[in-house]
């Protein structure tokens, strides 16, 4: 297999992470012909160091502000087919990846001509439960069902891989752990940089899928996605500017891909959802 392969890692003050993500790259089994780019986002705390003294062959790329995650990845995007890449895989900074990982993700892209970008299962360190194993956006009446403000949900997470629904469904991929091949750039463009952090993957998918490229779904390697899982109520000022960002994110994706009627089902729920969740908080309490 002689394909070239830039694996891109955007970073931010990621230096818990950055070594674990970069070693298990650097035992991949069976896969020699890929090179690493890390485009770093002006961290502040000594991920660049631990890059440039442990990991010298990887292509470090400094950025001098946080210019997000979607441009982020463009701009190692943007470098990667400068270079040549037939395929280019956006990976987390917070991940590990099977040693099978990029062996397996080829493998299957070349087995599927039609599928354009492809996500493998992911999953939380926390016990191996799941964190990525299909999606769904919701749409028509199926909006009003959900008592909340998102557009769509993983549909396995959180559950353990023996108890995972196999319908394998995926109506977008999470940019966790992506790869693309250069066809999709080349015919649709680059992440949208307007979704600062977001989004990006939802609308990535979506628009590749209107171009006609399938989005493929492998179920013969694991990522660990070491996301944070905090159920405390506290809101600090980081998690708000998130919880800003996600919602703006979410108005955009309603506004370009809901037809006007789903757009009324979203708005309508956004204004029902917050009595429902007080409702079920009650209900609770009382129990």
């Amino acid at each position: 297999m002689n394909n070239k392969i830039y694996v891109i890692i955007v970073t931010w003050n990621g230096q818990q992470y950055i070594a674990d993500c970069l070693n298990s790259l650097y035992s991949q089994k069976e896969a020699q012909n890929f090179r690493i780019s890390v485009v770093d986002n002006n961290s502040k705390d000594k991920t660049e160091e631990i890059i440039r003294s442990n990991f010298k062959d990887v292509i470090l790329i400094k950025n001098n502000t946080n210019l997000g995650f979607a441009k982020g990845n463009n701009i190692g995007i943007r470098k990667a087919l400068e270079l040549g890449t037939d395929l280019v895989v956006l990976l987390n900074q917070d991940t590990e990846v099977a040693p099978d990982f990029i062996k397996q993700g080829l493998k299957y892209l070349l087995e599927n001509q039609k599928v354009g970008l492809a996500s493998s299962i992911i999953l939380y360190p926390q016990e191996k439960k799941i964190w990525f194993a299909g999606t769904v956006i919701y749409r028509g009446k199926e909006i009003l069902k959900h008592p909340n403000a998102k557009i769509g949900d993983h549909i396995n997470k959180k559950k353990i891989i023996k108890e995972a629904d196999k319908n394998n469904r995926t109506d977008w991929l999470p940019a966790c752990a992506l790869f693309i091949k250069k066809e999709v750039f080349e015919t649709i463009g680059f992440l949208d940089e307007t979704f600062f952090m977001y989004g990006e993957d939802v609308d990535f998918s979506l628009r590749a899928q209107k171009a006609g490229f399938q989005l493929g779904y492998l179920t013969d390697t694991l990522v660990i996605h070491k996301e944070n899982i905090d159920s405390s109520m506290k809101i600090n000022k980081y998690q708000f500017k998130k919880l800003l960002l996600r919602t703006r994110a979410r108005f955009k994706i309603v506004w370009r891909y809901f037809n006007h009627k789903e757009k009324c089902y979203y708005y309508l729920k956004l204004i029902y959802a917050p009595f429902v969740q007080l409702f079920y908080a009650f209900k609770k309490i009382i129990s």
